[in-house]
């Protein structure tokens, strides 16, 4: 929002009705904005694509057009709960068709564990329903697809005037284990840069021939695996959600924001070679699911923030529809600290109100 501001560029609201022509740029800062911009300017050619690959059958399609051993599967969410399970070559990723961040995402490893992660994903569609639109997360169609090894890395980047993709951000992420898919650490530094950016340069080289968008701001999420870079998601006409994509102007003074719309591109072979060495990263701190919202007093953030080495920025975020409390902007040298973060019990930090029942 500050870059709209700086840069004097029109901001869209959802009472809005103003039409776009080919040549516009767009940047939404919700997920929830794809709605308006299909009833606005449905004919619109990142309407279109964002349609497509929001629609994660869709891109998933896409997928298996560019990698014909690529295993993925859309069913219904009654004919997940009675799907033979014989017929599944785990391990596998299950998750909404529609979604958002890493709800209803579950990573299935063996037949055994089939059962829990269904029935689990079964209560996220529930949960959802009364905190998202159908929009965001819709739990109607279920995909279940191969899952693919390797380290995960989120990227923000767009396709500029000529087609060209640009990128903006590398981060890569850290989990407590492989049935992990929360969005608590995502981490830069020159190293993982210069080490991941040529492959993930010449997989939107691909991208562009293959999508031909101009113009187009998107946040894309690979695995680097044994077969070379492969798409998980891929998110349009936004960068990496909660403030994510910020990591790179703490890191190298990079704005992704007022980057793409005055079309600027990072200069990385300065920036790789003037940057320090240290680790820039962001972390997300939710409530955990074992406590209700309706019951938290109180939360100390001093004492969570005194857990980081050095910290850039710290938002307090007050939201009554989402589990997120804060996020943290932090530098460190030491990849120890990430560990340390990444285990946190962050119940520890909030205060609950302790409910005494009434014996009648």
């Amino acid at each position: 929002m500050k870059a709209a501001v700086d840069l004097k560029l029109p901001i869209y609201f959802d009472s809005d009705h103003r039409s776009l022509s080919i040549q516009d740029k767009v940047l939404t800062n919700s997920e929830s904005c794809l709605s308006l911009l299909e009833k606005e300017n449905p004919s619109h050619p990142f309407t279109k694509t964002a349609k497509m690959v929001k629609n994660k059958a869709g891109f998933r399609k896409f997928l298996a057009s560019v990698y014909p051993d690529y295993y993925f599967r859309l069913l219904s969410l009654d004919d997940l709960m009675t799907l033979d399970k014989k017929e599944i070559p785990f391990p596998v990723v299950v998750k909404p068709n529609k979604g958002y961040s890493s709800i209803g995402v579950y990573i299935v490893e063996t037949e055994q564990e089939w059962e829990n992660a269904v029935k689990s994903l079964y209560a996220d569609m529930l949960l959802s329903a009364n905190t998202y639109s159908n929009a965001v997360i819709d739990g109607a169609e279920i995909i279940i697809e191969e899952w693919i090894d390797g380290e995960e890395f989120a990227v923000d980047c767009y396709f500029n005037d000529s087609g060209k993709p640009v990128i903006l951000n590398i981060l890569t992420r850290t989990f407590l284990n492989n049935q992990d898919t929360s969005d608590r650490i995502y981490y830069t530094s020159k190293e993982i840069i210069a080490d991941i950016k040529a492959d993930i340069e010449e997989f939107l080289q691909m991208l562009s021939k293959r999508m031909d968008m101009k113009n187009f701001p998107f946040h894309l999420e690979v695995r680097k695996s044994s077969k070379g870079v492969r798409a998980i998601e891929l998110n349009p006409l936004r960068f990496a959600g909660a403030g994510t994509t910020d990591v790179s102007h703490h890191a190298f003074d990079v704005n992704g924001a007022a980057y793409y719309f005055t079309g600027k591109e990072p200069n990385w072979e300065r920036i790789l070679q003037e940057g320090d060495q240290s680790y820039y990263g962001f972390f997300c701190a939710e409530i955990p699911p074992s406590i209700s919202q309706q019951l938290i007093e109180g939360i100390d953030h001093d004492r969570l923030r005194d857990e980081f080495s050095h910290v850039l920025e710290y938002r307090k975020i007050q939201a009554n529809n989402d589990r997120t409390f804060a996020v943290i902007f932090f530098k460190t040298d030491d990849l120890d600290e990430l560990q340390h973060l990444l285990h946190l019990d962050l119940s520890q930090y909030i205060q609950v109100n302790k409910v005494q029942e009434t014996i009648l």
